[in-house]
């Protein structure tokens, strides 16, 4: 699973004796020209551009006068993905197939057929109700959905998903405080949730949602010990769903909160506070926050006089272990909030390989780790996930490693296997490479972690797909440092 794939661009360049570049672009599940596709030359060590190209009509280009040499070419289009392709100049014969971005699109109803709101505003200008559609993946390292995009419901209770790269999906609709009452559900439904393929260009249509009306009730009380006139957040969550909250709100300046239209069932009440502002559907903390958190239970009636108890936020520490020599001696790693406590997590902290670093403030929850700006060469080779409801038990480890690489051998049987393409897929690198004459080929520089790995027929690019279907890749892990070595078998019509 992918919280966000790029996918690299498939090319297939033949030298030719003259110093012209030329070739085409297609869009790679159609097969179709692309005109108008833009193509940025650069050569190794001039900061200029050495051409900018845009295809024609029938998708052909062409540069001449180029000087011999290596060049780096970025090739884009609105509504494909862009990446780019090393190159020896001079070239002819070139063919670009570039993935179009895949669409997820349906409705969401009621069982009297009426739309479902995106948003319900009440005259003090708060938003008392809401539907959303979410994209989810799993959570890496974890058995948990993650979502990685969400939009409120348009008109006539219409969403439609785009810009989605090749990946694995789940569809979920959350939604709270309307005549339906609130809840979440997973497309089709919440035990087997379906995971759409997208390998480029696919458009599901019709991808329908459809909402039981039931009882519903209220859930109110009071936080103890919050700051006069100040405001403090209210996220409903539910325990199997926890990607995001089927209800938000905020106190009252006494402290008082009420949360209405709540379906019967589990919740977990999360309380953060002072808020120091809000964004589209998450609030932030402001200075010297408290947290709050209860198990509830919403039966068959309302639920009053709920008093939430706060106390302030847990600590961190957090330490950098592993390739010193290939990694810089510090680095940002941030923190994702893995409950749906509806904030804002901008919690940071520059660490260290020497000493652990601190970081204060944060909710009693559990927590992903990251780490950033690392640089080429240096990478994160694991996922620690801490839980600050519980001991952290010590400092979290954020293990840095050098890159990996995959060096493999192309097994074409009669066929030629410098007739073949290598595809690799992944979370952050994507690639593509040619094998020899005797089939071995190489990838080097790779972040470590999890990759799908494919082999097409280079010489009909013109009319089959590079990438027709993720599901049947091979998959594979790639550790840091160490050469995975792997063959790859293949037969002459095409893909293994």
């Amino acid at each position: 699973m992918f919280q966000r794939v790029v996918l690299a661009l498939l090319a297939l360049a033949v030298p030719a004796l003259s110093q012209d570049v030329d070739g085409r672009v297609l869009e790679d599940s159609s097969g179709e020209p692309l005109a108008n596709a833009e193509l940025r030359f650069h050569k190794s060590g001039i900061r200029e551009l050495a051409a900018d190209l845009e295809t024609e009509r029938d998708g052909r280009f062409h540069a001449s006068g180029l000087p011999a040499g290596e060049y780096t070419v970025d090739v884009s289009k609105p509504n494909h993905i862009a990446t780019a392709l090393k190159l020896s100049v001079p070239a002819t014969g070139i063919l670009v197939r570039l993935v179009r971005y895949a669409v997820i699109a349906g409705t969401v109803r009621d069982t009297e057929g009426n739309p479902l709101p995106g948003r319900v505003i009440i005259p003090s200008g708060r938003t008392s109700g809401s539907a959303r559609i979410a994209v989810l993946v799993n959570q890496p390292g974890t058995e948990e959905l993650k979502a990685v995009r969400q939009e409120p419901l348009g008109d006539g209770g219409r969403y439609r998903i785009y810009n989605l790269p090749p990946g694995q999906y789940a569809i979920g609709l959350w939604w709270s405080g309307l005549a339906v009452g609130s809840g979440a559900q997973i497309y089709p439904d919440n035990a087997h949730p379906r995971f759409f393929d997208v390998a480029g260009g696919e458009d599901y249509r019709d991808i329908d949602f459809q909402v039981v009306s039931g009882a519903s009730f209220s859930v109110s009380g009071k936080i103890e010990g919050t700051v006069p006139k100040a405001q403090y957040s209210i996220a409903l969550g539910l325990p199997d769903l926890p990607a995001m909250p089927v209800a938000q709100a905020w106190t009252e300046e006494d402290g008082t909160f009420r949360l209405e239209r709540i379906s019967p069932g589990a919740y977990d009440l999360f309380v953060a506070g002072p808020t120091g502002g809000y964004g589209e559907f998450d609030s932030m903390v402001g200075a010297n926050p408290v947290y709050g958190r209860q198990r509830l239970q919403v039966i068959a009636e309302n639920l009053e006089g709920i008093n939430v108890p706060v106390s302030a936020g847990r600590t961190l520490d957090v330490i950098l272990h592993g390739a010193k020599e290939s990694c810089p001696k510090t680095a940002a790693v941030g923190l994702t909030l893995l409950e749906p406590w509806g904030l804002l997590a901008l919690n940071q902290v520059q660490a260290n390989f020497d000493k652990p670093q601190t970081v204060h403030d944060l909710a009693p929850a559990r927590y992903a780790l990251w780490a950033g700006g690392l640089g080429a060469g240096c990478y994160q080779a694991n996922r620690p996930v801490v839980d600050l409801n519980r001991d952290s038990g010590g400092p979290a480890t954020i293990e840095l490693a050098q890159a990996g690489s995959i060096r493999g051998t192309l097994l074409a049987g009669e066929a030629n296997a410098k007739e073949f393409a290598v595809m690799l897929i992944g979370d952050e690198a994507n690639r593509l490479a040619f094998p020899d004459e005797h089939g071995k080929f190489e990838f080097t520089g790779l972040p470590p972690g999890h990759y799908r790995i494919a082999a097409q027929l280079a010489a009909s690019g013109a009319k089959a797909r590079w990438v027709s279907d993720i599901a049947h890749m091979i998959e594979l892990d790639v550790p840091a440092g160490t050469p995975t070595e792997m063959e790859l078998p293949v037969s002459k019509g095409g893909a293994q």
